[in-house]
């Protein structure tokens, strides 16, 4: 096992989650609450706020974005916490009694602070669930010979270097852990779709991926899930000159379920519920619309990138197409992912890096970014998840 390896796993060991959440604990390091742009409602605040204290934080402040929501938080605190401080965002630069570290609930949003809370010597850390205290590493420990497999598959340095931070970020839920590319999303070099391709767009959402592909002159084939996604490709489809689809890929032709989100993707469902969706395999999708070939794969299909390719076993031995695959949707894709694929042309190279999610047009509405704009932030959250495996 190499040096590099040996070492994220000592690493692993001392600063898992558990490990650090125990020390602010013992420590009586101060903290602070922050729940992004909105307020849990007062029952789910109380909650939060005895469960914090409960647990032994030494919890000395709240922050808070604007003038309105401080206002609501006072008012909140008055039944459980009426001597802890109010602070707004824009304010804890000059304040004398800000918090050594900032405890946020677990999603994108508040990350986007992040930043500008380094810059006020504030860090920031997850507060505790069920989900987060020993699960990633447990499941990571677990999985070491498959993981550094995988490691061992990676054709370049940083590859290298981004999966290893991309483990460590995960079990210690620590963001400054993670290692960020550069470039776009599914835009490393030498793994695109060029002109004359055919390329696949597996999770096509808006269509902008899609319209990307197609003016670097490739002949894209688009699939979207969600119906209401679908309508909205279409435009983008007619202007930019490719073809859209309201099928997911998965492993076989044939109708399911799927979970759909607001704004967002949608999944498929292994039960009922849900919406009724359609749903190809790639290989079968081939024959029908009788492809000569297909060059290029980009998945972004919220867990079903394992099965899409196994209904892309043929395609994939037979042309090995470049690919951008979704490393993220379940735990296990960070192994199964490059294996499965190793298995079918054992001549792929391997790529990976990891990704802030751009909200220029995005997940953040108008108020959000009017927010970040008064602190200096930009609109590319860090987060967890978005990681990509390039294949070619």
């Amino acid at each position: 096992m190499s040096a590099e390896f040996v070492k994220l796993i000592s690493e692993l060991h001392d600063e898992r989650y558990s490990v650090q959440l125990r020390a602010v604990i013992e420590q009586k390091i101060p903290c602070g609450a922050f729940y992004g742009f909105f307020l849990p409602d007062n029952e789910n605040f109380e909650q939060s706020t005895i469960s914090l204290r409960n647990a032994g934080f030494n919890l000395t402040c709240f922050c808070v974005v604007g003038d309105k929501q401080k206002a609501i938080l006072e008012d909140k605190l008055k039944n459980v916490s009426p001597s802890v401080a109010v602070i707004k965002v824009e304010d804890l630069r000059v304040t004398q009694s800000k918090p050594a570290i900032l405890l946020y609930n677990d999603g994108f949003k508040p990350l986007s602070f992040r930043n500008y809370f380094l810059s006020c010597g504030v860090d920031m850390f997850p507060a505790p669930t069920t989900n987060n205290v020993e699960y990633g590493f447990d499941v990571h420990m677990h999985y070491l010979p498959e993981l550094y497999k995988v490691h061992e598959m990676l054709a370049d340095e940083e590859s290298k270097k981004v999966f290893r931070a991309y483990i460590k970020g995960r079990v210690t839920n620590r963001i400054k852990d993670f290692r960020f590319a550069a470039e776009p999303q599914y835009f490393l070099e030498g793994f695109l779709p060029n002109k004359g391709d055919i390329a696949i767009d597996g999770g096509s959402f808006d269509g902008a991926t899609s319209r990307d592909f197609a003016m670097r002159g490739a002949k894209v084939y688009a699939f979207e899930l969600s119906k209401e996604n679908y309508q909205n490709c279409l435009p983008c489809a007619k202007k930019y000159n490719f073809t859209i689809e309201n099928f997911g890929l998965s492993d076989k032709l044939d109708e399911g379920y799927y979970l759909e989100g607001i704004g967002e993707g949608c999944r498929k469902l292994d039960g009922g519920g849900g919406d009724i969706g359609n749903f190809t395999d790639l290989d079968s999708y081939v024959l029908r619309k009788d492809l000569p070939r297909v060059d290029y794969i980009k998945l972004d299909i919220e867990g079903s990138e394992l099965a899409m390719l196994h209904g892309a076993f043929k395609t994939i031995s037979s042309f090995k197409p470049k690919m951008a695959v979704s490393a993220y949707h379940r735990t296990e894709d960070l192994w199964t992912l490059a294996t499965y694929i190793k298995s079918i042309r054992p001549d792929y190279e391997f790529q990976f890096r990891h990704y802030r999610i751009d909200c220029t047009d995005y997940l953040l509405n108008d108020a959000e970014r009017k927010i970040l704009d008064t602190v200096g932030e930009d609109y590319f959250l860090p987060n967890a998840c978005e990681s990509v495996l390039y294949c070619r």
